[in-house]
């Protein structure tokens, strides 16, 4: 008779999706922070942190959240969780 094998996620299954979920939100946002931060440099009619013009928040934030995204990503996507495991079961 075959066991029956458990198909509940574990907790590091569980949180690598969240960090997943999390760095595709922050990708979106980088896209959303990069468009407004075009159409800033539009308005001025010079890119942003040449000589008198300062960087604006727009731009700041595109690459902030773009960082934070590839950040999330990573974590999800981190090598030896089930070393981990193992090693504390021993």
């Amino acid at each position: 008779m075959p066991t029956s094998v458990s198909r509940r996620p574990t907790e590091d299954q569980v949180l690598r999706l969240g960090a997943a979920f999390v760095g595709v939100l922050l990708t979106a946002s980088t896209a959303l922070a990069a468009d407004r931060a075009a159409q800033h440099m539009r308005l001025l009619g010079v890119i942003c942190g040449a000589s008198p013009h300062p960087h604006c928040g727009w731009c700041l934030g595109a690459v902030s959240l773009g960082l934070a995204g590839l950040t999330a990503f990573a974590y999800a996507v981190r090598p030896g969780a089930a070393r981990g495991a193992a090693r504390k079961a021993t």
